[in-house]
């Protein structure tokens, strides 16, 4: 059996990063990285573990520190956000 990269509270954690920034960042919700847990470098493998959870995650641009360029971040998707006040945190491995 294969250890699991990112535990179930690194997870958990993430997503209410995402959560974070997309309530109080609703002009740009995009999440870049969640340090220390989850490094930028790192961010879409967890982010596509929460997506295969059953989150509606979104990969999506926002301007970078060079001038007309952009970097990857991750959003939270609408539906999910309106859905939250009963969404919890699930885990296939039981």
């Amino acid at each position: 059996m294969t250890r699991p990269e990112f535990s179930d509270a690194t997870l958990a954690g993430l997503l209410r990063a995402l959560r974070t920034r997309s309530a109080t960042h609703p002009e740009s919700p995009g999440l870049i990285a969640s340090t220390p847990a989850v490094r930028e470098d790192r961010m879409a493998a967890a982010c596509a573990e929460l997506r295969n959870r059953g989150h509606a995650l979104s990969r999506v641009s926002i301007p970078g520190a060079v001038p007309g360029g952009t970097r990857v971040s991750w959003s939270i998707g609408a539906a999910e956000e309106a859905d939250r006040p009963g969404r919890r945190f699930t885990s296939p491995r039981g």
